[in-house]
């Protein structure tokens, strides 16, 4: 009615979920993360719950539509008490199979015809329940059952079990036991928190053309956001009749007392004494089989085998995309060498934040167990009291038998003190680099971690020297080269080919000849220096003896542009491409004749362990000239970096560490039943 008033094209606020209006809050993004983590996984069983109207259904739908169609052959049910023969009834109709007149017997064995049939043709089966917390415990001991059937060893059914907070109470029940055995993810949806709530508004309406007619005075969201307590269908409820009395009242403003009114108007319809949105229900605790421990209600776990709980666990900590790779090679290495420890990968931040790289990340193997702390990418005090609390749960639950961490940010120096009060061993990665961006508490954190940790392992040689300088016991540290090589190995086989990277941007492959050397890029934009003065000062002395592929970043590209550089680069036979993941990274160096970079230090290691000279400019150009004259010995073959290395030393020095854990007495160990307990 009142959306051609407003020049709308189409109804803002519907109730129905529609996966074109998905709006991506932290809370949503998260859950379908670890929503495809399980669709990715085939098997197994995903439960995602929330409150009425907290976008559930439009979530799932949000990832159907992602889904390979040509893959995965995806149903879905709507629970309604059913009992487990309707159940099946139910499962049959929802794939297109017949199921009039049959057995309970014959519904079982025409379901795992059917599922077989499509495992024959190379797809799969997903499972969707929606308001799963109406089924009996017959009827989930069904679903149960269902999820055993198997060809060829791969599980033929992956189910999701979608609904009210319930469904997590039915599933703590002890005759559950077995199902939750089967989660291998799990997630809860908030609600949307202020800033989220007005954004989720001003996404529905843009969606249909909103030009900011009616205007939303800002305290409106506020008022907004109280009457509902965030929930989105009770948002689009209260917005729907806000746009329809301004409308009616032909006023083009929406205030916050235009809101509070019908607010109140909803209120007596329904009969409600408190808000339209009344605060949604305390946290729920979820299943064992996802642990949601103690100050812990928003760790996830991703099991790569429902049901199997690591031994004798190292967790394994990082807090950074390209340090979660490093340990997700280092966990492969780990387990195919027969490691008496089972790896966990453990991130501070979310599965979305570290798996940024999703190539990458694939291109690895899954580990057994991967624990998401999902402390968020700030820094600070509060964050690492948060970081503290959700690792010590996940220390007193798995009971490890050592740490290790990698990194230095505020949450690797979390995991590392929680480690250090429980007097679990711990193994720090990568330590001795002391020129890192500093944290928001102080810049001190490397050596901190360094100093708790029971064994120093460094990748170089001045790393080494600058522990022994800060006075820690020589037997602590091991120089055992870079755990990046591990990465390498695992990946090789999915690199591209250089010049379908090349080709993927538009641009030419000329730069590939083997009989032309090139050099790869990579400075970056930087507050107080001057990108026209530091390429002035590298192409006065370069001089376009070498073509250059510069790989830059969107900050680095704006300063380009806002210099009006394009010219100058052309001249000098250097190519602008975008950011490129590290498969498509690593494809180019591996052509490269050598590699230039600034004091961020981006791709040190990558080029080391493929053997390309790595040479750093400084912010302000100064050391131009005797950069140029090492691209000249370079070129004439007189300064080699060195031969290409997968170098494994550091995976097998960490196997040799672990399995001395139980025969030598450790640094820095205490009882670990209890912080702060002496043996």
């Amino acid at each position: 009615m009142y959306e051609s008033h407003f020049g709308l094209s189409a109804p803002p606020f519907q109730l129905s979920p529609d996966p074109s209006f998905y709006f991506d809050s932290k809370g949503h993004s998260n859950a379908l993360a670890y929503l495809r983590f399980g669709a990715y996984q085939g098997e197994g069983f995903i439960v995602v719950t929330g409150e009425i109207g907290a976008g559930k259904t439009t979530l799932v739908r949000a990832l159907l539509s992602e889904l390979n169609t040509d893959k995965v052959v995806a149903a879905q049910v709507v629970s309604t008490q059913l009992e487990a023969g309707d159940l099946l009834r139910s499962i049959l109709t929802a794939f297109g199979v017949s199921s009039a007149g049959l057995t309970k017997a014959q519904l079982i064995a025409s379901l795992e015809a059917f599922l077989t049939l499509l495992a024959t043709r190379g797809q799969r089966a997903l499972l969707i329940i929606d308001e799963a917390q109406n089924l009996n415990l017959e009827a989930v001991e069904e679903m149960r059952m269902l999820s055993n059937f198997q060809f060829d060893q791969h599980a033929l059914l992956q189910s999701f079990l979608v609904g009210q907070p319930e469904l997590r109470r039915l599933l703590q029940s002890k005759s559950m036991e077995q199902l939750r055995q089967r989660v291998i993810a799990s997630c809860h949806l908030g609600p949307l928190d202020l800033p989220e709530t007005r954004a989720y508004i001003e996404h529905r309406l843009h969606k249909v053309g909103w030009q900011d007619r009616p205007h939303f005075e800002p305290e409106a969201f506020d008022v907004i956001h109280a009457a509902t307590g965030g929930i989105p269908r009770r948002i689009n409820v209260l917005c729907n009749r806000v746009m329809l009395a301004a409308f009616l009242a032909e006023d083009d403003q929406i205030t916050a007392d235009s809101v509070k009114g019908v607010a109140d108007d909803l209120r007596a319809e329904v009969g409600e004494q408190a808000s339209v949105g009344q605060a949604p229900r305390g946290p729920v605790a979820a299943p064992s089989a996802v642990k949601a421990l103690p100050s812990a209600a928003e760790v996830m776990r991703l099991h790569r085998t429902p049901g199997a709980k690591p031994e004798r666990p190292v967790l394994l900590v990082a807090d950074s995309p390209i340090d979660y790779l490093k340990l997700r090679a280092l966990a492969a290495r780990l387990e195919a060498a027969g490691s008496t420890c089972a790896p966990v990968v453990v991130s501070s931040r979310s599965l979305r934040d570290v798996r940024s790289d999703e190539a990458a990340a694939d291109a690895l193997p899954a580990p057994m167990l991967e624990v998401c702390l999902n402390a968020g990418t700030s820094e600070g005090a509060e964050m690492v009291a948060q970081v503290l609390l959700r690792f010590d749960a996940q220390i007193v639950d798995l009971a490890p038998a050592a740490v290790a961490v990698i990194g230095n940010g505020d949450a690797v120096l979390a995991c590392a003190l929680a480690a250090n009060m429980r007097g679990i061993p711990l193994l720090r990665l990568d330590g001795g680099l002391r020129d890192v961006p500093t944290s928001s508490l102080g810049g001190a954190n490397p050596a901190l971690v360094d100093r708790l940790a029971s064994a120093v392992f460094t990748r170089s040689v001045n790393s080494h020297y600058a522990l022994y300088r800060e006075g820690i016991p020589s037997e602590r540290v091991q120089c055992v080269g870079s755990l990046f090589g591990a990465v390498l190995e695992s990946t090789r086989a999915a690199l591209p080919e250089a010049a379908e990277v090349l080709r993927r941007f538009g641009l030419p492959t000329s730069a590939l000849d083997t009989a032309r050397p090139f050099a790869l890029l990579s400075l970056t934009a930087t507050a107080g220096a001057s990108m026209a003065s530091r390429l002035e000062a590298l192409f006065a002395h370069v001089k376009g003896s070498i073509p250059m592929l510069w790989v830059a970043d969107r900050s680095t590209a704006d300063a380009i542009r806002t210099a009006a550089l394009e010219s100058r680069l052309e001249r000098h036979r250097v190519t602008l491409l975008p950011s490129l993941g590290l498969l498509d990274g690593l494809a180019l160096m591996s052509r490269a004749s050598l590699v230039i970079g600034d004091a961020r230090a981006r791709w040190v290691e990558e080029a080391a362990c493929l053997g390309k000279p790595y040479l750093e400019l400084a912010d302000d150009g100064a050391n131009a000239a005797s950069l140029a004259l090492a691209v000249d010995e370079i070129l004439a073959g007189e300064q080699v970096a060195g031969e290409p290395s997968a170098d494994q030393r550091a995976a097998e020095a960490v196997l040799q560490w672990l399995a001395a854990l139980d025969t030598e007495p450790v640094h820095g160990a205490r009882a670990a039943q209890e912080p702060g307990r002496k043996r």
